[in-house]
């Protein structure tokens, strides 16, 4: 009799199983959700901060237009626009998230902008040579950055229209190299030269360039 009574108990434990199991697919589909949903917005919250940087760098040095023309090119909507003293600061917008950031736009006795902070004194000299040949100031949009700067740039790099260079690798981070505006790019590739600058991917960063070599002190 035990045996004809095995299958009905065994069924009966099936039963009882199944509920938890569909209990189970719907509390790891909704933490699924919960997991892509979370990384989303701090995707987008990097995004917007990265878009922010790069509008108050851009703005610092060219004005409320470039500011806003660099927000687009990281996806994002320039929301507001003020200058105070030598200081630019911008909000944006992106994906509903807003960030606001600042820059300085000059610093004394340099007419390169913001950027020219930190850098070698033998890039400066070529900077300044650069301006003898061009007959302007050469605005530096990013110069000498720190290994913390380096790293932002580097984690948020998938929103950024150029290569970024791992931290510890990069050039910024020893004052040998400059980002200019990507307008002002061609007049100083056409000198560079000249002064002592390379271009060393010209093709996938042109607004990028270095000190060609370091020349031993006397």
């Amino acid at each position: 009799m035990s045996k004809c009574l095995q299958p009905s108990v065994r069924l009966d434990e099936r039963g009882s199983i199944t509920p938890f199991i569909a209990l189970f697919v719907v509390v790891t589909a909704g933490l699924a959700m919960g997991i892509a949903r979370f990384g989303a917005e701090a995707s987008m919250a990097a995004q917007a901060r990265t878009a922010a940087d790069a509008a108050a760098l851009a703005g610092a040095v060219e004005g409320e237009q470039a500011a806003r023309q660099v927000a687009q090119i990281n996806g994002a909507r320039l929301v507001s626009f003020v200058v105070e003293g030598r200081e630019a600061q911008v909000t944006v917008e992106l994906g509903g998230t807003k960030v606001s950031a600042r820059a300085e736009g000059s610093i004394p006795d340099s007419p390169h902008g913001t950027g020219a902070k930190g850098l070698h004194p033998q890039l400066f000299n070529a900077l300044a040579r650069a301006e003898a040949l061009l007959g302007k100031p050469v605005p530096v949009s990013s110069g000498w950055r720190s290994i913390e700067q380096q790293q932002r740039l580097y984690n948020n790099r998938g929103s950024n229209p150029y290569p970024v260079a791992k931290p510890g690798s990069s050039k910024h981070e020893q004052g040998l190299a400059i980002d200019v505006p990507l307008s002002f790019a061609p007049s100083l590739a056409r000198i560079a030269g000249d002064v002592g600058l390379c271009q060393p991917v010209a093709k996938t960063d042109p607004v990028h360039f270095e000190l060609c070599r370091l020349i031993p002190p006397q």
